[in-house]
């Protein structure tokens, strides 16, 4: 109903603007688009009808617009049925008290795969060692290109 509602709406927003183009201007910029093109087409009377039918299509367009507001507010409040899975069952927790299993072993690779990993005492040590200047880098040297 939802989906029927809202194409009558963009239908009847269409609609209204060939309306409001189709009807007299005071001239200007107006009349290079096609304003008072209705005087041509429907003849001199037909200004008052076209206003007649802009007003009651501006009204319908709101309560339109409003019906569809109230319909998704209704349908925002009330919460999804969800079918519970019956084959799933929870996990029960670990007698360690951590409910996510026990801890994974991570460990970083070292930066150069030759040398042994450091202990944490020896990298503290190795942190205040600043790089050499003067040090080739371990893919060469580099040159810059012409």
């Amino acid at each position: 109903m939802t989906a029927f509602l809202t194409i009558v709406l963009v239908l009847l927003s269409l609609f209204l603007v060939l309306l409001i183009l189709l009807q007299r201007t005071s001239g200007g910029m107006g009349s290079a688009l096609g304003g008072g093109a209705a005087d041509q087409v429907f003849g001199g009377g037909s200004a008052a009808v076209l206003t007649k039918w802009t007003v009651w299509g501006v009204l319908l367009f709101f309560l339109l617009s409003f019906a569809l507001y109230l319909k998704n507010q209704h349908n925002a409040g009330a919460p999804e049925p969800v079918a519970p899975n019956p084959t799933v069952a929870p996990k029960a927790p670990s007698s360690t008290g951590n409910a996510t299993g026990p801890t994974p072993n991570l460990q970083i690779p070292p930066a150069n795969p030759g040398s042994p990993p450091l202990s944490p005492p020896e990298l503290e040590a190795n942190a205040s060692v600043q790089p050499d200047s003067n040090a080739t880098p371990p893919n060469g040297p580099v040159t810059p290109s012409p």
